[in-house]
């Protein structure tokens, strides 16, 4: 994630012809472009394809991989952040628990980060 950041970050750089001496923080100039963080992108489609799994019946192919448990033995260190990690930790972000997944309608919304108008709904 932190390498896409920092390319996406060159590239609104570029695209304003702004240069790191002009001090101008990135945020700043994403602001003045328009343009949505990689990040939440990356985020929002995550979680889309997350709310899609859960919504399977219990039996299907791709809905058991989530539970396949690797054996073997771990190198030394802290490992990649795995998949689920992230799930959880963009779900705590965005406030969302895992059993919205099955209202498409609030989850969509709930990702979006319409939040407000998805409790009036309910």
């Amino acid at each position: 994630m932190q390498r896409l950041v920092r390319a996406e970050n060159m590239m609104v750089r570029h695209m304003c012809g702004v240069t790191l001496k002009a001090r101008k923080s990135s945020e700043e100039l994403s602001q003045r472009l328009g343009i949505e963080s990689v990040t939440e992108v990356v985020r929002r489609g995550r979680l889309r394809w997350f709310g899609h799994v859960e919504r399977k019946v219990d039996d299907d192919w791709v809905r058991a991989c989530q539970r396949i448990e690797v054996e073997g033995k771990r190198s030394r260190g802290r490992g990649r952040k795995t998949w689920r990690e992230c799930i959880v930790e963009d779900l705590k972000v965005l406030g969302l628990k895992e059993e919205e997944a099955q209202n498409r309608l609030r989850w969509r919304r709930g990702i979006r980060g319409d939040r407000l108008t998805c409790a009036s709904t309910d």
